[in-house]
């Protein structure tokens, strides 16, 4: 009977997301920049085999609170370099919270293919926007709004300035038609966004907005229109409570709120 190499070992949704924990981690302490974490990220919610999930964790050193993951338990053969503990780690990320807006790629979310995390946490971000730069081959848009299933994208048509694409994401983008583009629009970068910042605050949006127990329901990036200032792009995290309640967070690219609008009673 024939061995099944290590390398060849079929990974489970949940060896996918103890590889995206590693990833998490590396990036909380320095190892990995944002745009190597969301390129990791994307290619592990891809991965089929172990040896493809090794392959993106080959060069990190591992917390040892994540040491008896299968992904690095079981290649015995070549020394690891452990970490302090998997806490401190976690107490270095922003407020203790992005963990819990990262860790997983969202995999363990019912209603999920295996592709495609939540797209209103902090994998869902990281991974749309390696996804997008793979597609497009840069980062402008003028709007994109995030639900958990799916993302819609406004962006420039290319070659007229007056015309606008529409496009679908779940995990592949769809074009849903063209429209007019207002006189004046402007394009943001995405790749200005600071994915560890504003995960912490995805991670946290219920307890900012004062609605606990409620869930994001919309996420929308875009030029702010109101007031008299004009704040540039931002991100709005929009969370809708059990009893139907809603409020939302207005925050810059590089995680600063602006403001919280809490749900009125």
């Amino acid at each position: 009977m024939a061995t099944t190499r290590y390398s060849d070992v079929r990974a489970r949704d949940t060896d996918r997301a103890d590889v995206c924990g590693l990833l998490d981690a590396a990036l909380a302490d320095g190892q990995l920049t944002a745009d190597e974490h969301a390129a990791r990220t994307a290619q592990a919610m891809r991965a089929k085999s172990f040896g493809e999930l090794e392959a993106l964790i080959d060069d990190l050193q591992i917390p040892d609170g994540l040491a008896n993951a299968p992904v690095v338990r079981v290649d015995r053969r070549r020394p690891r370099r452990w970490l302090a503990p998997v806490s401190v780690v976690v107490a270095a990320l922003v407020a203790g919270a992005m963990v819990g807006g990262i860790s997983r790629c969202g995999v363990d979310l019912p209603g999920f293919g295996e592709d495609v995390p939540d797209l209103t946490t902090g994998a869902g971000l990281a991974y749309f926007l390696a996804e997008y730069r793979a597609e497009f081959g840069d980062m402008n848009a003028d709007e994109v709004t995030f639900y958990p299933k799916y993302a819609v994208v406004d962006r420039q048509k290319p070659g007229s300035a007056s015309e606008t694409g529409d496009y679908h994401y779940n995990g592949d983008f769809r074009t849903s038609g063209t429209s007019q583009r207002e006189r004046g629009a402007r394009s943001f970068d995405l790749a200005a966004i600071d994915v560890p910042a504003i995960a912490g605050l995805l991670a946290g949006a219920p307890r900012t907005v004062r609605c606990p127990d409620g869930v994001i329901t919309l996420v929308i990036v875009q030029f702010d229109t109101h007031g008299p200032y004009d704040r540039g792009a931002v991100v709005e995290i929009h969370v809708t409570g059990k009893d139907g309640s809603s409020g939302y967070l207005t925050t810059t690219f590089a995680g600063e709120p602006l403001a919280v609008f809490p749900p009125t009673r």
